[in-house]
């Protein structure tokens, strides 16, 4: 039974892999991210001076989304013994696409000669999800 569970773990890092490596255009990652709930807090400076459809922005959270999704899909099926591994591999992605986030200049260049610092929370709303009818 280990060995199922791990390779159901490496199927899953598979199709993750797979799935983050056939990125759609900007334009669609852009609806899928609206689609998963994103929701951008400005917490210290001017978030207007922000671009918010820059394409390193748009990519990185689409693949924390991308990464979300198969989290929530996946996690519950493994034995508990896998769900460790599963945690760490995942944590351990996730943690690269927080650096990638840190790293994305997304001030616009109207005014290059003043320093901005801009700090934000990103996070997704689960609450009030729509009922389909």
């Amino acid at each position: 039974m280990t060995k199922r569970n791990s390779q159901d773990i490496t199927d899953i890092f598979r199709k993750l892999k797979k799935a983050l490596g056939t990125k759609p255009t900007h334009e669609k990652m852009y609806e899928e991210i609206r689609m998963m709930r994103f929701k951008i807090r400005p917490i210290s400076g001017d978030i207007s001076l922000l671009q918010l459809k820059n394409h390193q922005l748009i990519e990185t959270l689409w693949g924390l989304g991308k990464l979300d999704e198969v989290f929530q899909k996946e996690y519950d099926k493994l034995g508990n013994n896998q769900k460790e591994v599963f945690f760490r591999l995942f944590d351990n992605l996730y943690d690269q696409y927080q650096e990638e986030l840190n790293k994305i200049n997304v001030s616009k260049e109207i005014r290059p000669k003043l320093s901005q610092v801009f700090e934000m929370e990103i996070f997704k709303d689960f609450s009030a999800k729509r009922k389909s009818n």
